[in-house]
């Protein structure tokens, strides 16, 4: 009977970038459920922008899967601009306050998919095993026993599960999620604006809500993200596919940048914005891993930097597990990470009520704390740098990646 150390679960970014943190020392076995995604495949899912940030492109160095054909294919991002809609108020970041280069990169997720595809089959102690899902999973006391297609058995000192938001792994392990509906949708697409957006990310606050725009290597286009409370999202939800109503109100918000075109009306999507998360993020012998384990962040683009930094919490707890000889799969041992996630989680959640709460802007009250708020950070001194460390995702940076030196 094969033995692995880990069997990975996975689909998409995070049980692959684990994989390629502890490839050099564990034999890890994945069953992945897109092995295969072209580039042309890629240029179809513009939604599928993301956001990374400084900490998540310093985790890609890490893995050694960011290199120059990935950044060719991202956008650089000089800076970053929250702008009020009809006022004068603007507050503008660049690179030079965190002492980067950058404040980070746009790019279409799956190309960080790819390579880190690409990077795990280059690894000797990787093997990718055909199979879209186990038949069965069984977990004893000092392994885990897992069946595949052609009652194929093998064993795994430890299972993680980073299948997805419907997580088969989470599923057959009966562990329960917990809901909460925010009441607040996302609307994304495609916008062409007359003026060009300089490698800057752009955030308005508008009276109908958050839009957000990431700039593409286009310099005239970028991925909108609106975000829209309750009052805005009824009067687009259940209108007919003809409509075009959003996209004028889209425009009309938009129009700061000179004239504004939606590229193509049919790939619009409205979503209702939900978050939920796992009652356990561990048991014996199963760790779970990314959207499986929760999705918390209203803002479909910072998915994946909440993906990198789990890959990133797991694979030093492991890597620190073995160094000190201890059972990587035991439950004992996998309580401190469910607790670090756990504590890291809800200290994030807590500010995602006063982003909503920031947004409601046809209470005076709240108008007015909003000016108050842009004037605070254009005026007091650090308050900025503190800001930007916060949406940078430079206060969750590892203090092990800062110490460590790679290429």
């Amino acid at each position: 009977m094969d033995s692995f150390d880990l069997l990975i679960v996975n689909q998409g970014i995070a049980g692959l970038a684990l994989a390629c943190g502890l490839g050099d020392c564990f034999r890890i076995a994945i069953i992945e459920h897109k092995t295969h995604l072209h580039i042309y495949e890629a240029d179809q899912c513009n939604l599928e922008t993301s956001l990374v940030n400084i900490t998540s492109m310093r985790i890609l160095q890490y893995l050694k899967i960011w290199h120059q054909n990935i950044s060719h294919f991202s956008v650089l991002l000089d800076k970053l601009e929250i702008i009020k809609k009809n006022s004068i108020s603007k507050i503008v970041f660049d690179s030079g306050y965190l002492g980067y280069l950058e404040l980070g990169y746009v790019i279409n997720k799956y190309y960080i998919y790819q390579a880190l595809v690409d990077r795990a089959r280059q690894l000797k102690n990787i093997i990718f095993i055909d199979s879209y899902a186990p038949e069965s999973i069984n977990y004893r006391e000092d392994a885990a026993f897992i069946t595949i297609t052609n009652n194929y058995t093998f064993k795994a000192k430890l299972v993680i599960g980073a299948d997805g938001i419907d997580s088969w792994v989470r599923n057959t392990a009966n562990i329960s999620l917990i809901f909460k509906d925010t009441k607040y949708y996302g609307f994304t697409t495609i916008i062409h604006t007359e003026k060009t957006h300089n490698n800057t990310l752009r955030c308005i606050v508008h009276n109908d809500g958050l839009v957000i725009l990431l700039p593409l290597k286009n310099v005239h286009l970028s991925v909108v993200f609106w975000l829209l409370p309750p009052y805005t999202a009824k009067k687009y939800l259940y209108v007919s596919a003809s409509d075009q109503s959003i996209n004028y109100a889209l425009i009309k918000i938009c129009n700061i940048f000179g004239h504004c075109v939606i590229c193509d009306s049919k790939n619009c999507n409205i979503l209702l914005l939900r978050m939920q998360y796992a009652h356990n993020f561990t048991n014996h012998r199963l760790v779970l891993l990314g959207k499986a384990a929760y999705s918390m962040c209203p803002l479909f683009f910072q998915n994946i930097n909440s993906e990198l930094i789990d890959a990133a919490v797991l694979l030093h707890h492991l890597q620190n597990l073995k160094e000190n000889d201890q059972d990587i799969g035991h439950y004992t041992y996998l309580k401190y990470y469910e607790r670090n996630r756990k504590y890291r989680i809800i200290k994030d959640s807590i500010n995602i009520p006063y982003i909503y709460t920031f947004l409601h802007d046809k209470n005076y009250l709240l108008k007015y704390m909003q000016y108050f708020i842009f004037y605070l950070i254009n005026t007091v001194p650090n308050l900025k740098i503190h800001v930007l460390h916060r949406i940078m995702g430079l206060n969750n940076m590892p203090k092990w990646l800062l110490r460590d030196h790679y290429d």
